[in-house]
């Protein structure tokens, strides 16, 4: 059973490449038996959990700004509900959700319909922009203590590695800076330290 550990994510995925799950708690990766079982019993496709694990973290830190619903609100030509977004407190989405149901009688029907719409589409631009990005992701075997690391992105839940292995989580975090500080219409460079992989590459995890 191979772990992932997603730069940025809570959580860390766990799967034999067939089967995944989401484990929360670092502790109970000590118990490789009982996660034997769950995986057996509870694992979903690989890539499916994967965009799941991603999603569920994007809309825990995900954060929307009362002016913008309001702004949102005012586009289709409901100001009345733009006015009641003055009410909302804070910006976390989670929490405004439970403000507007438990004050749905001053908020109304129409306006939890619309928060829930504009949160949508929030929550798939958020999505959108993590997964079009590169990021560190941190590998390793089940109860070994080596560990891999790699600038990857996740396509929709599909693994998609845009280096070779590299030899520590300090080197590649050094390596994902210079990329995006690189200008806009310069092409990555091919180099020793860092070598992106064509598409028809082989996953260097799994030459063996």
């Amino acid at each position: 059973m191979q772990i992932e550990n997603w730069q940025d994510i809570a959580g860390k995925l766990i799967h034999d490449d067939y089967a995944a799950i989401i484990v929360d708690d670092d502790q109970d990766l000590s118990n490789q038996k009982a996660l034997q079982v769950q995986l057996k019993q509870l694992g979903q496709p690989v890539d499916q959990v994967r965009k799941v694990l991603i999603k569920n973290n994007v809309k825990r830190q995900l954060k929307t700004d009362p002016l913008k619903l309001s702004s949102w609100f005012n586009r289709h030509q409901d100001g009345t509900n733009a006015k009641k977004t003055e009410k909302l407190i804070g910006d976390q989405a989670t929490h405004q959700y439970q403000q507007i149901k438990n004050e749905l009688a001053f908020f109304g029907e129409s306006f939890l319909e619309g928060f829930l719409g504009f949160y949508s589409l929030e929550i798939n631009q958020a999505l959108s922009r993590y997964e079009s990005r590169l990021h560190v992701l941190e590998t390793q075997e089940l109860g070994h203590a080596e560990k891999e690391y790699y600038l990857a992105n996740s396509q929709n839940g599909h693994l998609k590695l845009a280096t070779e292995q590299l030899p520590s989580r300090q080197l590649a975090e050094e390596q994902l800076n210079k990329f995006y500080a690189r200008k806009p219409e310069q092409e990555y460079p091919r180099s020793r330290e860092i070598v992106l992989l064509d598409e028809d590459h082989q996953d260097p995890r799994k030459e063996n």
